[in-house]
């Protein structure tokens, strides 16, 4: 197996015959940022899972959590136990909703601040996250990785 050194990677080698592919890429890109971002987060004790449903509740309060679960992607009985887990740190509140089998979703006071403490600090991960990145190459990659997240799955093998 050939592996070449990551540039300022320390130890851990990035293997030749998968850098080709965009989506190891990815992948491993969102593994650096996904530990980087919850290595953060512990101290205000959410997960970037949690994170996510906090940004969308407070975006569209009132929203189901099948809705919640849809918007990340997230499966319905992942998404249960991420609401359980806000409403138990008094982060997040359920209310029942207009036809009675649904849950309309709620950030509490507490949720708003923990959300804001949370945003503060994920604006510094980004930056140390894109810091080897021009700001304009940081919008092509924005840009591009808005396409792809976005684009119609119909064509997939």
């Amino acid at each position: 197996m050939v592996a070449k050194r990551e540039p300022n990677s320390g130890t851990r080698p990035l293997f030749q015959g998968l850098q080709g592919w965009h989506g190891f890429l990815l992948r491993k890109a969102g593994q650096r940022f996904t530990e980087q971002a919850e290595q953060a987060l512990v101290h205000l004790n959410i997960t970037l899972r949690q994170f996510g449903v906090l940004n969308v509740v407070d975006s569209e309060p009132g929203i189901n959590q099948r809705m919640v679960g849809q918007t990340l992607r997230i499966d319905r009985t992942t998404i249960v136990g991420l609401v359980d887990d806000l409403e138990q740190k008094n982060l997040l509140e359920r209310r029942r909703g207009a036809d009675r089998r649904t849950f309309a979703l709620y950030l509490t006071d507490r949720g708003t601040v923990c959300l804001r403490d949370a945003g503060d600090l994920m604006v510094k991960i980004h930056e140390s996250f894109l810091q080897p990145l021009s700001v304009a190459e940081r919008d092509v990659l924005r840009e591009l990785l808005q396409r792809l997240a976005v684009a119609d799955d119909s064509s997939a093998l």
